[in-house]
């Protein structure tokens, strides 16, 4: 989530902004961020659920496989936001469609 908001920061400071397509760049990425933000926690939270309801009830081998596939339900999410915070990579649809 720190990366999240610190992206959002990025976004909104800066210089003013000079043209109207700009601006739309920028809202468009600072919904993406929030969406996809929203989306992680829901995830994170399904995890969090779903291991804790099982952490009793299964062998380590598969809890541990439990807790992977969750883990990758939740990477889905994460990886996007880490490549646009730390390398300023973002979805092909607002590096290419003209956002």
């Amino acid at each position: 989530m720190k990366h999240a908001q610190a992206t959002i920061r990025m976004l909104q400071s800066g210089p003013i902004i000079e043209s109207a397509e700009e601006w739309r760049r920028k809202q468009a990425r600072i919904a993406w961020v929030q969406e996809t933000t929203a989306a992680l926690a829901e995830a994170q939270e399904a995890m969090n659920e779903r291991c804790c309801a099982a952490v009793d009830k299964l062998s380590e081998e598969d809890f541990d496989r439990l807790v992977d596939e969750e883990q990758a339900k939740v990477d889905v999410f994460l990886a996007p936001l880490h490549a646009a915070a730390k390398h300023g990579k973002w979805p092909k649809h607002l590096h290419w469609g003209g956002i």
